[in-house]
């Protein structure tokens, strides 16, 4: 093909020509591109989710001061609640009170080791453990428990065993329990 032909093509079709080195011109770019939509596409994915996580927690944030009080409220009930395992004698008191108000006869109460509640590393409750003997008729026993259980501090019943005379079915039980209160060392 000589120039003289080639300049006859070029004037005889010149939109085909123009439309066929603009596609050679641009398939690269295309080609390039391309590869970065699917990138684009993943990036807007991962910033809609991120932009619909930061407005759920703006809607949630409104009610934080409320939640904030109403748990230092919660938390406070709770430390009048604690007992520590360091004050022995106010420990004890708590159980002579308990005898003073029920009616049991208090047998023998010995505070055993506070021991760090499981599953909870580096959390500042501990179960204070308290051997307890008492003595007194079924109603006043039951009363006692129930005291126990609803009382000033947390308490859970760990062991519990009972007796009472062969001799006399009117006798009085005997009780022994293994409890914890909630406590901090």
């Amino acid at each position: 093909m000589t120039a003289a032909d080639l300049s006859a093509l070029i004037k005889a079709h010149p939109l085909k020509l123009a439309c066929g080195l603009l596609a050679l011109l641009l398939a690269p770019g295309i080609y390039i591109l391309s590869g970065r939509i699917d990138d684009a596409e993943t990036l807007f994915e991962q910033k809609s989710a991120e932009g619909a996580r930061l407005a759920s927690n703006l809607r949630n944030a409104a009610l934080l001061p409320d939640q904030l009080s109403s748990l230092a409220v919660s938390t406070k009930k709770i430390e009048e609640r604690l007992v520590r395992a360091s004050q022995l004698a106010n420990n004890l008191q708590y159980f002579y009170q308990q005898e003073a108000e029920s009616g049991i006869e208090l047998i023998d109460v010995r505070q055993t080791s506070g021991t760090v509640q499981k599953g909870r590393p580096g959390s500042s409750y501990i179960g204070v453990g308290f051997a307890v003997s008492v003595k007194g008729t079924y109603p006043v026993l039951l009363n006692w428990l129930r005291r126990l259980e609803n009382g000033k501090h947390y308490c859970r019943i760990l062991s519990f065993s009972t007796g009472t005379s062969r001799v006399k079915r009117e006798a009085p039980l005997d009780f022994n329990l293994s409890i914890e209160l909630l406590g901090q060392p």
